[in-house]
């Protein structure tokens, strides 16, 4: 949690990259546009920190996916901007940051008390984004530099669509709730007084004496519709292995199920992309399509279990988050656990289940597999790639992919409570670990 103090801001890297920096009425050569551009970089990776980190605190789970999406969007953003700044003279480095000032702008902006705060946040922090970057298209020569100007214009298409998303969440605050809407005003003046602190060089204004929702608490809230499972009987250790979990538990279409409960693993990631500051920027755009990723498969699983006739309160969720502050070392063991076991373990499960769709006649939910498995070898390839950085840098542990796969292996074998002397040669043969790690489907019945 960010200290509420009056801070004196120190805006040298900032103004460093600024607008003020290049005068007007001149052409702009190629290291102005590659400093102009810098600035857009950081406004949006930290709009894509900012949207991932308040997906655990909203219980609106169609607001979870709409923050996933906008997350990735603005990480997407970052990614063809930093390509560009590539093609230039100044280039951004792998150890480079977001200036401090702009980051706790942005943090500060972030500790909303609630989801109608949290919004007009974040539409304030997007209208001021947008406007430099229309800023900045005006600058531009549109023969000498048409590649950014292009670029500009795709950013420029997004910009309704976030703008029209975060009203609609704080446009009308309840009349007769007088308190909410006092907090609401607070935080509006709070707002215009930190980016008035932050255009000026001035100490930060003091923060409203409201305990914030967010971003990344130390446990997710999951949407009154979604029962939580919050029972965990010691017998039933292995992934939906509790009948009470499902009524699918005898059916391929659990594999819907399954889907509909990755939200856990989305915020999961949430809480990895705000919380870890010192990774190279892609590993944060390779991170922003996982997560995007597995809230998409989300959004499949409900949708097709809404489809198919069932209710939510016929299943049970899982919440998200450590449940308690955590070390940084338990960002690098959970992303090693989804990307090295959760999801190499499911290829087969969905594999089989494609067939016996296709079997059963039902192609969506075929579809819906095979698409899966396209998400999923990229994220295995992901986690190749990522987890011995992560280790490397937050635990100080250099050790190879291969490595950390037999590592996980031998942790969750021993979850399960597998004999010590049993578990090396079972973690040995991966399609053995995960016949012993995860629980089959009835491929059979439908």
């Amino acid at each position: 949690m960010l200290n509420q103090d009056h801070t004196q801001l120190d805006h040298e890297k900032y103004l460093s990259t600024s607008f003020a920096n290049v005068r007007d009425g001149q052409y702009l050569r190629p290291q102005d546009t590659a400093k102009l551009l810098k600035e857009l970089v950081w406004h949006c990776f930290e709009l894509s920190r900012m949207t991932f980190g308040w997906m655990p605190p909203l219980e609106d789970y169609q607001l979870k996916i709409k923050l996933g999406r906008f997350g990735y969007l603005h990480a997407m953003h970052a990614k063809h901007l930093s390509k560009r700044i590539g093609e230039l003279p100044g280039k951004i480095g792998a150890g480079d940051r977001t200036p401090q000032a702009l980051r706790e702008l942005y943090e500060r902006g972030s500790l909303a008390p609630d989801a109608a705060a949290f919004f007009y946040s974040y539409a304030f922090l997007v209208r001021i984004f947008y406007d430099r970057v229309e800023e900045l298209s005006q600058r531009l020569d549109d023969v000498l530099d048409a590649p950014t100007a292009d670029i500009l214009e795709l950013l420029l298409m997004k910009k309704q669509e976030f703008l029209t998303t975060a009203n609609q969440q704080y446009q009308f605050i309840p009349s007769k709730d007088e308190q909410q809407q006092q907090v609401f005003q607070e935080w509006k003046l709070y707002m215009s007084n930190l980016w008035a602190a932050y255009s000026t060089q001035h100490a930060w204004p003091p923060a409203p004496n409201i305990e914030p929702a967010g971003p990344v608490p130390p446990e997710g809230k999951l949407d009154p519709r979604f029962p939580h499972y919050s029972h965990k009987p010691e017998q039933y250790k292995k992934a939906y292995s509790d009948p009470a979990m499902s009524p699918l538990q005898e059916s391929v279409k659990q594999m819907h199920y399954i889907n509909a409960t990755e939200m856990s693993a989305a915020e999961s990631l949430g809480y990895l992309y705000y919380a870890v500051q010192n990774m190279p920027l892609a590993f944060y755009f390779d991170l922003a399509r996982h997560l995007w990723d597995e809230t998409r498969h989300f959004e499949m699983g409900v949708r097709r279990l809404l489809q198919l006739g069932y209710s939510l309160d016929q299943f049970q969720f899982f919440k998200s988050g450590p449940g308690k502050e955590v070390e940084e070392s338990w960002y690098a063991d959970m992303y090693a656990s989804l990307t090295m076991i959760a999801e190499p373990c499911s290829f087969i499960k969905k594999r089989k289940a494609s067939e016996a769709f296709w079997e059963f006649g039902d192609t969506l939910s075929a579809i819906h597999c095979e698409f899966d498995m396209v998400d999923e070898r990229m994220h295995v390839d992901f986690g190749k790639r990522w987890g011995p950085e992560l280790f490397k840098t937050l635990k100080n542990d250099m050790i190879t992919a291969q490595k950390l796969s037999e590592r996980a292996r031998l942790i969750r074998l021993e979850y399960l409570d597998v004999p010590e002397e049993e578990r090396q040669n079972i973690a040995k043969s991966f399609p053995a670990f995960c016949g012993f790690s995860t629980v089959d489907l009835n491929y059979s019945q439908y």
